[in-house]
């Protein structure tokens, strides 16, 4: 536990990445020159399936990290030997990607109908705010572990993989899982039925995927693997390890080769093709070979009463000096020499028709920082926990918030605005001292049959920007 003014020590916890390996029946796939690595092909009796995993955000949670043990077992309808999905020793943070599913791998499955799956969590731990009131007010930000459990989640309906390309989508419902006292703070994890979800989505159409059938919208990672046809991204910690392939279509970096992007921190935006098979359509490089990136919440902004020094919570992160062992972790980022060009906001598919040259309702420089905004910091020399992080980039990033709609108001073109009321114990409202954000819906906002009007209780994903005076966002995704 900690006042929020001081750094937190380093949680020492190590684990090694999660990498879902290929079942029984993985052929070779576009990647041939690199068949360790290539993107399996169906086989007889076998579905080309792509693993992601995703959660549901808790209020109170900036930080939610959980390693789902070996394997994980779908057991068939009316018995028989169970399919497995083998996952490696791996240490995932979901509340970062809260309200978007996260690719892990893609791997051949049985066809067939399942009707339950037996899933083990292990060494589950999150750091959450609250506010102590006496002797006087104040925030804290406190740490909490929980216990290994194997949980059984029975599917009604059953869940079916046929014969073309799915998704397997695995939710984990945080704010079911947690154990409270009568003063309402966290104690512990308590996993049931109801804290996972299953379900499996047809590769979406292209032009039209989301999070949950085939998109891949911002995904950052490391290139580990480059052939003529395309790259191996492995993203963040979570040791998924991704088989891109491109073509004429693909947009790379200016004045970059394929080649050249080995061992690089690269971000990707690309879709799912029917066949299963993941496509690259834009690849941004974040750096040199050199570069590390670190995601995370800002907790305090001008810590040690320094302007340019910020705390900030790490999330998840890749390249040099960055491990499995610090998600979760504090540490401390020194923007004072960062120019205002290397400010960016990663929008993705969010749809900024109109608003992107808004400068002044949606802002992100050096002068427009608030505890409760979701980041990532590109740095060339490494990260450590004994001294501050100079980065050369900081880039906003999206985050879900929840709340309740206030003030709702259709504007022309399909858009709307609306304020997000946030509940008292919301790390947002702790954090920052704010109890809402101002949304702005637009046409091409993805609404999963949420309810938008005056009373709903709703979350909402997207950047979240400071003007100063209040917070904005942008709806990229509605959820009830």
């Amino acid at each position: 536990m900690k006042e929020l003014c001081l750094p937190r020590k380093m949680q020492a916890i190590a684990y090694s990445l999660l990498f879902c390996t290929f079942l029984a029946g993985c052929g070779t796939g576009a990647l041939q020159q690199q068949s360790s690595s290539a993107p399996p092909q169906a086989t007889q009796n076998m579905t080309v399936t792509q693993l992601r995993v995703g959660g549901a955000p808790a209020d109170q949670v900036f930080s939610f990290e959980v390693t789902i043990g070996n394997p994980i077992s779908l057991i068939p309808v009316g018995g028989g030997a169970s399919s497995m999905i083998a996952v490696n020793m791996n240490r995932l943070e979901l509340s970062g990607t809260a309200e978007k599913m996260q690719a892990l791998s893609v791997m051949p499955l049985k066809q067939g109908s399942y009707a339950a799956a037996d899933i083990t969590i292990q060494s589950p731990s999150l750091t959450y705010a609250k506010t102590l009131l006496t002797p006087a007010p104040v925030t804290l930000i406190d740490r909490v572990d929980g216990a290994d459990q194997t949980v059984r989640i029975n599917f009604n309906p059953p869940l079916t993989v046929g014969s073309n390309p799915v998704v397997l989508n695995l939710d984990i419902n945080l704010p079911s899982a947690l154990v409270t006292d009568k003063s309402g703070n966290i104690t512990g994890t308590n996993f049931t039925e109801s804290s996972f979800k299953f379900s499996v989505q047809p590769v979406g159409v292209q032009g039209r995927q989301q999070d949950d059938n085939g998109e891949f919208e911002d995904e950052t990672g490391k290139v580990i693997e480059v052939s003529t046809s395309g790259f191996v991204l492995q993203t963040g910690q979570s040791g998924s390890r991704l088989p891109f392939v491109v073509d004429g279509s693909t947009t790379l970096p200016i004045g970059i080769h394929l080649a050249d992007l080995q061992n690089q921190i690269v971000q990707v935006e690309g879709f799912t093709r029917s066949d299963g098979t993941l496509f690259a359509q834009h690849v941004e490089a974040l750096g040199r070979q050199t570069t590390s990136q670190v995601e995370g919440t800002i907790t305090v902004v001008g810590s040690f009463n320094i302007p340019s020094m910020l705390e900030f919570a790490a999330q998840d992160g890749a390249g040099s000096g960055f491990s499995s062992t610090q998600i979760g972790q504090d540490f401390l980022v020194d923007i004072s020499s960062l120019p205002v060009a290397a400010f960016a906001t990663d929008y993705g598919d969010c749809d900024m028709s109109g608003l992107a040259s808004s400068a002044i309702n949606f802002p992100f420089d050096s002068a427009h920082l608030k505890a409760g905004q979701r980041i990532e910091i590109i740095t060339e020399s490494g990260v450590s926990a004994s001294q501050p992080i100079v980065p050369i980039q900081a880039r906003l990033q999206q985050q879900a918030i929840s709340g309740i709609v206030s003030n709702f108001v259709a504007l022309p073109g399909g858009s709307s605005s609306f304020d997000l009321l946030l509940p008292a114990d919301s790390y947002l409202t702790l954090l920052s001292k704010e109890t809402s954000i101002h949304v702005l819906t637009q046409p091409k906002t993805d609404y999963r049959d949420a309810d938008v009007g005056n009373g709903s209780a709703i979350r909402v994903r997207g950047p979240l920007f400071w003007t100063g005076t209040q917070f904005n966002m942008v709806a990229r995704r509605i959820t009830q």
